[in-house]
């Protein structure tokens, strides 16, 4: 009897080794696809900057957050990217938000003259979730920009590095 219980145990251990890497292999992909959103979909940097410091590329631009402090989690954060921020200029990315109660809890007619812009494009959950994981992953508790983080983030010959210490 022993032996099937090391046995199970065993496989028990294995497969949750094997689940904890595979989740840990889906969240750097996630963070991947986040990045390559930031930098090529979204728009992020001209209101919360490129190193997501919320030093706004566009100075006509409203500020936005500083997400490198942000203590968000994955789906406080994606919801955010979904829904925008209620009476701010961070805008939705969901065509269907505030249609039904999916953002916050609320509808139009519930949340009135406070609901965000639209950003103009739309994306999906993945696109949502997979710029949560990245912001979470690149900026989320980093620390001021430096130019390390810069290159990693933009390359090593962006000009946006050469300035930085």
């Amino acid at each position: 009897m022993r032996i099937h219980f090391r046995h199970a145990a065993g496989a028990l251990i294995a497969t949750t080794a094997l689940t904890v890497a595979l989740a840990g292999a889906a969240a750097a992909q996630d963070a991947a696809f986040g990045k390559s959103i930031w930098l090529t979909q979204a728009n992020c940097a001209e209101c919360h900057g490129w190193m997501g410091d919320g030093v706004q590329e566009i100075p006509q631009q409203p500020q936005g957050a500083n997400l490198r402090q942000t203590t968000l989690t994955l789906e406080q954060l994606s919801e955010v990217i979904m829904c925008g921020r209620p009476g701010t200029p961070m805008p939705h990315y969901d065509p269907r938000a505030y249609t039904d109660a999916r953002c916050y809890g609320m509808t139009a007619a519930q949340i009135g003259n406070q609901a965000p812009p639209p950003a103009g494009f739309s994306f999906i959950k993945r696109h949502f979730d997979a710029l949560a994981a990245f912001i979470l992953s690149d900026f989320a508790g980093k620390g001021p920009p430096t130019k390390a983080s810069c290159v990693a983030l933009l390359g090593n010959e962006n000009p946006r590095c050469e300035r930085m210490p």
